[in-house]
């Protein structure tokens, strides 16, 4: 999971912080958390990182919270949004946006773990994702962010957009994980790319957007490219990822 903070308090995105990596802590969930008190560095680091969640105070220097929900909204309408503010005054131009809840500062914890379960319950309503046991954690994958999986000494790595997550387990135990979603392709021994990141083929690898190469059976290989084609081919003709 990916939070921002946005608020002109340090004093209030200290403690926020702190709340969210107790609740982390408490449910074992992997998170990265950014802070900014400034709103155009937020909107500038927005264009660029992807947040599942923004904790925004309503009231700023420059913008208001209401006015960076919007740009949120418009930039990536997934994005989930809490506000976290002083006054009462906002709460409905907030539920307006589809803000997920409207923390009254000074709240306790409480509330932020009440606010953070319902972030949990709706995300696992409308999103694809597996679990696996990193470490003592368990950590949750989104399935659009799997580029490939493969396996080296033991352990299973699934190679995300923004890091790699490696989890003590067979390829056999783990490949089932993964057998529902027609975008997967298992492409070599242990390895299985998710063919949303494949950008071309070259005599037996597969060139990944990221300019990674990924082999292909040479004993399969025209099954393979035929597979990716049919894949390319539905995709663009209208077909379903998930």
């Amino acid at each position: 999971m990916t939070i921002a903070i946005m608020d002109d308090s340090s004093r209030d995105i200290a403690l926020l912080y702190e709340y969210i990596h107790r609740y982390c802590n408490e449910h074992k969930i992997h998170t990265s958390i950014k802070t900014f008190t400034s709103e155009t560095a937020f909107l500038n680091a927005f264009k660029i990182e992807k947040y599942n969640l923004v904790f925004l105070d309503i009231f700023m220097q420059d913008l208001n919270g209401i006015q960076i929900a919007k740009a949120i909204k418009k930039l990536n309408p997934k994005c989930q949004i809490i506000f976290s503010t002083s006054s009462k005054e906002h709460a409905v131009k907030a539920f307006r946006l589809h803000a997920l809840d409207y923390l009254l500062k000074p709240y306790t914890y409480a509330q932020l773990e009440d606010a953070l379960n319902r972030y949990e319950n709706d995300a696992a309503k409308f999103t694809h994702y597996i679990e696996l046991k990193e470490g003592r954690f368990q950590t949750r994958i989104l399935i659009t962010d799997i580029m490939y999986v493969d396996y080296h000494n033991h352990y299973t790595q699934v190679h995300t957009t923004s890091r790699l997550i490696r989890s003590y387990m067979s390829f056999g135990d783990f490949s089932p994980m993964l057998s529902s979603y027609r975008q997967f392709l298992w492409c070599y021994r242990n390895c299985m790319v998710n063919m949303d990141y494949v950008d071309s083929w070259e005599a037996n690898d597969f060139i990944l957007k990221n300019g990674e190469r990924l082999p292909i059976f040479k004993s399969q290989r025209n099954k393979i490219i035929q597979t990716y084609a049919n894949y390319i081919f539905d995709y663009v003709n209208g077909g379903t990822r998930l």
